[in-house]
């Protein structure tokens, strides 16, 4: 009985997601093309193809989405594979593992608010060195943030991924036998960061290219960090559609659609290049590898390394900080260190406010991280049970359509899926929003659960099935309670991910719900510093306060657990 539900699994939670992305596919590319009746569009035109490719803001919004998502993943690839090959068995990596799920609890639209406090031209930072440094009385006339080149908005996409890339590379490491490698490289004379170089990073990379073409899919797509940090006349594309699909004249959603279309093309091809250059620079490497060389020149980057681990969760602890003061601040004049007075006046009117978001965030992420905990916890038990009767088996490949959510933008795709809502009667639904944050939950919680998952050695499971006969015993019992860490972990994780939903609860809602990210990221353009900084300390403590009781939980169970009777 167990084997058969575990069986429709993949199944269900393939066709759950796949076939409203189509759908969502379909119809936003139906508009595209002139055909949306509920507009009185039913003639198919090339019309608002011309008008799109004739605007005077989409060649730098596309320059701008094209340097930003490109160098925000080349950057945090690049910052995550250094600091692993240079701090590997050091202290800092182990100081840094500790720091990761803090990392990724952060929110995107609540780091970028805090990274705006530090860096603006009024910003702590300036503050902190004016006017003893700078010699400034008045605040800059120049900014760092918003810049006209989408630099900024590379540079904290940059921050804020590079510590999913390393969660993601510790993940993959598990698949290799990296101390193996590293003792065979130091005994043919490699130093270890050329053993890394030689005989890791050519393993690591093809197990890192779905977690990358995500960074490089969400780096295309992102809407709420460009609205924050990046630039505005004219922004990245994906802000320019969205402020087509929301605008007050109706039949703007007919080139917002061409544009949403526009920016899939673009995602894909980004991603087959990306493709093509990784395959192209493992190629042109072999000569390098095969030369003989054991040292490298670039062993003086080990204290460099250790200060971009210090950079990352710097930036974070100055961003929380700087989010902290502001929250808490009356008056406070350039250029003061600190605030000159204090109130709790906007902790009251933002909780005020806030309740009502709070809540709906708290059970719709709760809720999405359960159920997808559910689904990810099937499809891997399902390929256990597989590679249990068939020895050598690798996993279905239906479960890699699980991860499309992820590399298809979401603007390309919610539009439509609004549009069918709309059509059903269903929009403007609690479950439908919930199934909306679960197309992005189940893909994040299978990238992180499948690692440990299936890494778990199997004879314990076989042991106790011997011992009890009953499959469902061996795994309630036995395995997940030792896989308890990473299942609570994952589901903090999922947490996260829900909470961070901008455009599913825009698009699928209807404008109906208000979350703590929608709020945020809409307050974050022109209110009030004070209240802003209340918001985004709101949304940063949220997940955090989950992640805590996801370590806490494992450790109490641990702490006070008795010795279980399989009978």
């Amino acid at each position: 009985m167990l084997r058969r539900c575990l069986a429709a699994f993949p199944a269900v939670t393939a066709a759950v997601f796949i076939v409203p992305v189509v759908i969502g596919l379909i119809g936003t590319w139906l508009p595209a093309f002139g055909y949306l009746p509920a507009l009185g569009a039913e003639r198919l035109t090339w019309a608002h193809w011309e008008y799109l490719l004739t605007h005077p803001s989409v060649p730098t919004a596309a320059r701008h989405t094209l340097i930003s998502a490109w160098g925000s993943t080349l950057l945090s690839l690049l910052a995550a594979l250094t600091l692993l090959a240079l701090t590997w068995r050091s202290r800092t990596l182990r100081w840094l593992r500790r720091s990761l799920s803090g990392l990724l609890a952060i929110p995107h639209a609540a780091f970028a608010i805090g990274i705006v406090a530090l860096l603006a031209p009024s910003g702590w930072l300036i503050k902190l060195a004016s006017p003893a440094l700078t010699g400034w009385e008045l605040p800059p006339i120049f900014s760092l943030v918003r810049d006209p080149w989408a630099i900024s908005l590379m540079f904290v996409l940059a921050l804020k991924e590079t510590p999913f890339i390393i969660f993601m590379t510790l993940a993959a490491l598990q698949q290799l036998q990296v101390g193996r490698s590293l003792q065979m490289g130091r005994s043919l004379g490699y130093t270890e960061f050329m053993a890394w170089r030689r005989i890791i990073l050519p393993q690591l990379l093809p197990l890192l290219r779905l977690p990358l073409f995500a960074v490089l899919a969400y780096g295309v797509s992102v809407v709420d960090l460009a609205l924050i940090v990046g630039p505005s006349a004219p922004s990245t594309l994906a802000v320019l559609v969205d402020r087509w699909f929301n605008h007050p004249d109706i039949l703007r959603r007919l080139p917002g659609s061409a544009g949403a279309t526009l920016l899939l093309v673009l995602t894909v091809l980004s991603l087959g290049l990306w493709w093509l250059l990784e395959k192209l620079w493992l190629r042109l490497s072999r000569p390098h590898w095969d030369s003989g060389q054991r040292r490298s020149a670039l062993h003086w980057l080990a204290r460099p390394a250790e200060g971009l681990s210090l950079l990352l969760i710097g930036s974070a602890l100055a961003a929380f900080m700087v989010l902290v003061v502001w929250s808490f601040a009356f008056r406070w004049g350039f250029p003061d260190p600190l605030p000159q007075s204090w109130t709790l006046r906007f902790w009251e009117r933002g909780w005020t406010r806030l309740q009502q978001p709070f809540w709906l965030t708290l059970w719709t992420g709760l809720a999405a991280a359960v159920i997808g905990l559910v689904l990810v916890v099937g499809c891997l038990e399902h390929e256990v049970t597989l590679r249990r009767r068939r020895p050598g088996f690798t996993g279905p490949k239906l479960f890699w359509l699980i991860y499309v959510p992820l590399i298809v933008p979401q603007i390309a795709f919610l539009f439509g899926i609004q549009v069918v809502l709309v059509w059903f009667n269903l929009d403007g639904n609690w479950l439908a929003l919930l199934w909306s944050h679960l197309m992005f939950v189940v893909p994040y919680l299978f990238l992180s659960l499948s690692g440990p998952y299936r890494n778990f050695d199997d004879r314990y499971v076989r042991q106790a099935m011997l011992l009890h006969g009953g499959e469902w015993c061996a795994l309630s019992r036995v395995k997940w309670p030792m896989l308890l860490r990473p299942l609570c972990y994952v589901t903090a994780l999922g947490f996260a991910v829900s909470l961070a939903q901008y455009l599913p609860t825009l698009y699928v809602g209807s404008g109906r719900f208000a979350t703590l990210t929608t709020e945020t990221v809409s307050i974050a353009g022109g209110g009030d510093r004070r209240l802003v900084g209340v918001y985004a300390l709101t949304q940063w403590l949220l997940p955090m306060l989950i992640y805590s009781l996801a370590l806490l939980v494992p450790a109490w169970c641990f702490r006070h657990r008795r010795g279980m009777r399989l009978q």
